[in-house]
């Protein structure tokens, strides 16, 4: 059999005129696909090392001026202030160590003629045919020979159309037992992989490696296999390689659905530290380090970033490619489909960080997954920060210090945060120079992040409340947006927007608004808050204006509220 072709497998056309077409290909991946592989060489690196130290050294500076000047009076107020006060900044100067180092893996494609056999396997549970035959067709179309390359797309939704459309393809269609069935190794999407690694066992003895590709996810690099495939050859500890997800998003990426922070930062970290963790899709398994794990772990909501911690505490290593190496054609971009996605990640890294194995890992491993336990947890900071500021506009503040004092300790610390933040966030080659700009990139980042706080502390509890043994329930994410004003979810944030901002009317109109100076303890840790938790509302009917154009044709003010998609205008 000849090597598959991109081009022919690309044509939206259907193979027979009964089947189905394939979704048309995502643009961003369109775009990656004509990028290729290349990457340079880590540069740059100093300039965090220096935003870390400038962190590290107005911390020193501030952590003891800050306990000084705690209000003795108000213990009530000043002392959560100050344990959240000194929890934020331990969770920064964490970070801090962990991105002091990054490194990037030398490139090390396979030459052709030495492809060894690599199985695919495509898990699914209900998305739409059209974007499962669109993932099928960017597979096969890769720079890989065909007679090498199986693909099992393993339906968990047992979708007569689906095995209908595939028997169009060469690929092999597969059903694993029902949920509840006896002697089906997990519930969820790990039973679906555990299914079809058991059926590749059986009849594909001699595979080395396994892809796993969520039924979402096209292929981003037609050298996906030969780039990843490349490095597991040459290192036998390799238990598996990491790769670039990214995902078609609408201007802006109001939701930091492409996660550039972390793909293309904090990975690179990990890299350095041997922390990688698989992210579900875009990542290739050496057989034998499965095996060795007993598969696809299931005790936890989703098999990932278990089956990462299971290889890594065993001594096998991990790596992060940065290549393009899934693009999701669909993102949440409506406020419930992104909760119970976060929702999900956030109670599976609790529930795995606190009442899962850890034995083996070594101490900087330990701190890269201590970060991300850490995030969550910092959550729980804004049930202090913003009764601060409440407090602190009726002349109630955590701190009594002198104007010199905040000027002389307080602003430094701002200012080194927030370069901090701004270099941690620069991403590592990215491509897209027109659309991506900086500060609103990072401020799409924070109000993500503090306007999930709600979820991340419901999800904490919840872990933490579960013990070790009662698993909660997963559900699939949805394929499409539910475009209207969601107002019921963003009630938390809301609220509190809307207390502190009565606290503030109730001030001014009794004239107890204190100084600018009384307030700056707590303007930067409980005024941020309350900036970033009203962008995070306005989410809630994130997509209206799009739909409104639709019905009612263009207006006026169409180019500033239409969410069109962000599309790779051109090779950096």
């Amino acid at each position: 059999m000849t090597q598959a072709s991109s081009t022919d497998l690309s044509a939206s056309a259907p193979p027979h005129a009964w089947a189905p077409a394939p979704a048309p290909s995502a643009p961003i991946a369109a775009a990656a696909r004509a990028f290729g592989d290349d990457y340079p060489g880590l540069t740059g690196q100093w300039r965090v090392k220096v935003a870390g130290l400038l962190l590290l050294l107005t911390t020193v500076l501030y952590v003891p001026w800050m306990l000084r000047s705690l209000d003795a009076h108000l213990p009530w107020l000043a002392y959560p202030f100050a344990a959240a006060n000194l929890y934020s900044l331990l969770y920064g100067l964490v970070s801090v160590a962990n991105a002091w180092q990054r490194r990037v893996p030398p490139r090390r494609p396979l030459p052709a003629g030495d492809e060894p056999g690599v199985a695919v396997i495509i898990p699914t549970c209900g998305e739409s045919v059209p974007m499962i035959l669109r993932t099928i067709v960017s597979v096969l179309g890769q720079d890989w020979p065909a007679e090498r390359l199986t693909v099992i797309v393993s339906d968990d939704g047992h979708d007569p159309a689906l095995e209908a459309a595939l028997a169009a393809y060469p690929v092999r269609y597969h059903e694993p037992p029902p949920r509840d069935a006896p002697g089906r190794d997990g519930a969820a999407k790990a039973g679906n992989l555990n299914s079809a690694v058991a059926l590749l066992d059986a009849e594909y003895p001699d595979i080395r490696y396994i892809e796993t590709r969520d039924a979402d996810d096209e292929l981003g690099s037609d050298g996906f296999l030969r780039q990843v495939v490349g490095q597991l050859e040459a290192r036998w500890g390799l238990a598996f390689v990491q790769t670039i997800k990214e995902a078609q998003v609408s201007a802006g990426d109001p939701f930091n659905n492409r996660e550039s922070m972390f793909y293309r930062g904090q990975m690179l970290a990990r890299n350095a530290a041997n922390a990688v963790f698989p992210c579900g899709s875009g990542v290739v398994w050496r057989r034998t380090a499965l095996r060795e794990i007993g598969d696809f772990p299931t005790w936890n909501l989703v098999e990932d970033l278990q089956s990462g911690v299971e290889a890594l505490r065993r001594g096998w290593s991990g790596m992060y490619l940065p290549i393009v190496g899934a693009v999701g054609q669909h993102s949440p971009e409506d406020v419930p489909n992104v909760y119970k996605q976060r929702g999900t990640w956030a109670i599976d890294t609790v529930r795995l960080l606190i009442w899962g194995r850890l034995s083996g890992l070594t101490l900087r491993q330990r701190l890269h997954f201590a970060e991300m336990l850490m995030f969550y947890l910092n959550a729980f900071t804004v049930l202090v920060y913003l009764p601060s500021i409440a407090c602190s506009l009726l002349g109630y503040t955590p701190l009594a210090a002198t104007r010199a004092g905040y000027l002389g300790h307080m602003l430094p610390l701002v200012l080194a945060t927030e370069v901090w933040l701004l270099v941690v966030n620069h991403p590592f080659y990215d491509r897209r120079r027109r659309q991506r700009r900086r500060l609103r990139a990072l401020w799409h980042v924070r109000i993500m992040w503090t306007g999930m706080a709600p979820i991340y502390m419901r999800a904490t509890v919840q872990a933490v409340l579960g013990g070790r043994t009662r698993k909660p329930v997963y559900r699939v994410t949805r394929k499409v947006d539910d475009v209207r004003w969601h107002w019921r979810h963003t009630l938390p944030q809301t609220g509190l927007v809307l207390a502190v901002f009565a606290v503030l009317v109730y001030a001014v109109g009794h004239q107890r608004v204190p100084s600018v100076s009384v307030l700056a303890g707590a303007v930067y840790w409980g005024g941020m808050n309350i900036i970033l938790l009203t962008g995070f509302v306005t989410r809630g009917w994130h997509g209206l204006g799009r739909v409104r154009s639709a019905v009612h044709g263009p207006s006026p003010l169409e180019g500033v509220i239409r969410a069109t998609p962000e599309v790779v205008p051109e090779a950096s």
